[in-house]
């Protein structure tokens, strides 16, 4: 148990390393160009390991979990964007607590995965600590408060309701990774579900023509950015920042890409080792307790007394679900 904790609490780690750097990307480039682009570069560092390395493998039994879990997870990343368009951040993302709970149902319906009570009491734990602490921005003062906040953004934003959905479609589409690994290994799931992953992207790019997917290319979009706040920016200079922001964004696609490949490949891994609804109670542990100590650390965000219970919560949720 005490090595499937640690690699959980890698993949976690990696995770927030990933959101950290595509959240920095995202101010560069469009949401869908920017997925496409690190989908395949994924399938890219798959393909070379798994060529070298010999192993990838094929099988027809893996083609339906295999659809099943690109098309859902695909399907989940378009609601969430949706949601994110239609309604403001901070009311959307708390509902995302809601994936571990929704992955245990469905790891037991499908995987025969079942939880104990204590199991079970830990995750309802983390769901709770989860919300209390992604709405502590929202000067919720009690408890009472924080689920009058929950039902006021759930009946009047609909990307609520859309992100709730967006839980419900990736914790289906988790499952169905493990089955594909009875067919196969990590390393070819990876590959097959980067390729199908940015195939069906590419499928929308070719077919949108509005945001949020827009235009692919990010140097433009930044300089589109700093014209409209005003800067005065001639050709010759226009040229010198192009010139001066290609470096830090393909280092940053190159470092996004790496780190996305080994937290995929890991959290395979822990699928196959462990409950699927395990290893994402743990990711959202080890996530939310990272958050709170890069906000205090970096960027010096107050510790209050929402995020300490939270913290606090997590800490006994944690212990609960992996006893």
């Amino acid at each position: 148990m005490s090595n499937t904790f640690y690699l959980i609490s890698i993949i976690g780690c990696l995770w927030v390393a990933y959101d950290f750097i595509r959240k920095i990307l995202l101010k560069r480039i469009k949401p869908l160009p920017l997925i496409i682009f690190l989908e395949f570069g994924q399938a890219a560092v798959y393909l070379s390991y798994g060529y070298l390395s010999q192993q990838l493998t094929y099988s027809h039994e893996y083609i339906f979990p295999g659809l099943m879990t690109a098309g859902f997870a695909s399907l989940g990343t378009f609601l969430l964007t949706k949601a994110i368009s239609i309604s403001p951040l901070s009311s959307v993302i708390p509902f995302l607590s809601f994936l571990p709970f929704f992955t245990v149902i469905f790891g037991s319906l499908i995987l025969k995965e079942n939880l104990s009570l204590i199991q079970l009491s830990g995750l309802i734990l983390l769901v709770f600590a989860s919300l209390i602490i992604n709405y502590q921005g929202k000067k919720v003062n009690s408890i009472l408060g924080l689920f009058k906040t929950l039902y006021q953004d759930l009946t009047h934003e609909k990307g609520c309701v859309l992100v709730i959905i967006t839980s419900l479609v990736w914790a289906f589409a988790i499952p169905f990774d493990k089955l594909a690994m009875q067919a196969t290994n990590p390393i070819s799931h990876a590959l097959y579900h980067a390729l199908l992953c940015g195939t069906i992207f590419s499928i929308a790019r070719f077919f949108s023509k509005s945001s949020p997917w827009g235009d692919t290319n990010f140097l433009e979009i930044n300089l589109q950015d700093n014209e409209s706040r005003g800067d005065n920016i001639t050709d010759k200079s226009r040229s010198t920042r192009q010139f001066n922001k290609m470096p830090s964004t393909y280092w940053l696609l190159l470092l996004g890409v790496i780190n996305a490949s080994f937290a995929m490949v890991l959290q395979f891994i822990a699928y196959q080792i462990s409950y699927v609804g395990l290893v994402e109670a743990g990711k959202r542990a080890v996530s939310l307790v990272s958050n709170l100590f890069i906000g205090a650390l970096i960027f010096k965000e107050p510790v209050n007394k929402f995020k300490f219970l939270g913290t606090v919560l997590i800490l006994i949720a944690t212990i609960l679900i992996l006893n």
